[in-house]
């Protein structure tokens, strides 16, 4: 999946990775994106990504629920 906030112009990379979860013995990698420096919250791009860490949460949950 491709970064939004560096398609956009307003990060150079993706942001910092991060390993939240296993499945299946993979790690589940997801980003912490960046932080707009003026209203120090997370970009919007990066909200709305699914790789942002702040989904990793819900993603664990609906894969324990499918293996139920």
């Amino acid at each position: 999946m491709a970064c939004r906030a560096k398609e956009s112009g307003k990060a150079i990379r993706r942001g910092k990775p991060s390993i939240e979860w296993y499945k299946d013995g993979k790690p589940q990698y997801y980003c912490y994106g960046y932080i707009d420096t003026m209203t120090d919250d997370v970009l919007p791009e990066c909200k709305k990504c699914r790789n942002h860490v702040d989904k990793a949460q819900d993603d664990l949950e609906a894969w324990n629920r499918r293996a139920e």
